[in-house]
């Protein structure tokens, strides 16, 4: 699930069971939507709630948690952060907020040692099997929401590889890319008629006869009459087709950092110059050609 907040999206839930390792830190970490206050009123703190829960096994390649490190906007400055609460297990714990303490803010020029992480590190274990914590902290200053890698450390391992929604410095904007994905449908379809009677009308033809006496009555005592009745139909029957998307975990291919700007002019693949981002090299002269196109050598924009 994702949320969208100052134009920036992010995820609510990530799982680190599903990071593979040596060992494993098996913790699922959510964004606590209803205790936490995202979009505070005007003299309200901004509450950032996450509730962590162990879902691994009894085993030897599952880890139980050390401690971990939330990434957080690196300009919110100690003295802004409040109101931090922790439980395990149901037990509230005894908050020692500074440097050394059980929580501390670890900046980006001394990050926490174990995972190299900055952020606002929380030095609590929990049990890799069934463990709940409950974290709690608030801004004296409104941030824009976005996403903040998560790290974990227990066992000699590190996993920090996921983001979750956080405080973050400013709102990114994003861009969209749109894939089109031809395809046959194909659907079975049975066709069942089915008959229903309507009212049935009697009318009287003529005008009675009428006999004294007890003279028998022709026909069947207590009889019905059978008949059938054939009639041709049509039946329309209107399918409406459509589709579902699923998009799945993102694979990232990093390119070579720069200080220059290699982001304005990125998508102009005809223009003079073009990045090759899987390298960090500028290629020129950048033309791509569609040789399936129609007309030929036509450049593709």
């Amino acid at each position: 699930m994702s949320i969208e907040i100052a134009q920036f999206p992010c995820l609510l839930e990530i799982d680190y069971s599903t990071i593979i390792g040596d060992r494993v830190l098996p913790f699922v970490i959510e964004l606590d939507t209803v205790d936490s206050n995202l979009d505070p009123e005007p003299g309200e703190n901004q509450r950032f709630c996450y509730n962590i829960t162990g879902v691994g096994l009894d085993l030897p390649l599952y880890a139980d948690l050390s401690h971990l490190v939330f990434g957080i906007c690196p300009n919110i400055p100690e003295d802004e952060i409040l109101n931090i609460s922790v439980f395990i297990d149901g037990v509230e714990q005894e908050i020692d907020f500074g440097s050394g303490g059980n929580v501390e803010l670890r900046p980006t020029n001394s990050p926490d040692p174990p995972t190299g992480c900055p952020g606002l590190k929380f030095d609590f274990g929990l049990d890799k099997v069934d463990g709940m914590m409950s974290i709690c902290y608030e801004l004296a200053t409104v941030h824009p929401i976005g996403p903040n890698t998560v790290c974990l450390f227990g066992g000699g391992v590190t996993a920090n590889q996921l983001s979750i929604c956080g405080p973050v410095c400013s709102p990114v904007q994003t861009c969209v890319a749109t894939a089109y994905q031809p395809s046959t449908v194909c659907v079975p379809v049975t066709v069942t008629p089915f008959v229903l009677p309507g009212d049935t009308t009697t009318v009287c033809c003529g005008p009675p006869t009428v006999t004294s006496g007890t003279a028998p009555c022709p026909g069947v005592e207590n009889g019905s009459c059978t008949f059938t009745i054939t009639q041709s139909i049509c039946v329309a029957v209107p399918i409406e087709f459509g589709a579902n998307s699923v998009v799945g975990d993102p694979f990232v291919q990093c390119g070579t950092a720069s200080a220059e700007d290699i982001c304005t002019g990125c998508g102009e693949v005809n223009g003079s110059i073009a990045m090759d981002f899987t390298t960090g090299q500028v290629v020129s002269p950048a033309k791509i050609f569609c040789a399936s196109c129609r007309p030929l050598n036509t450049r593709v924009y």
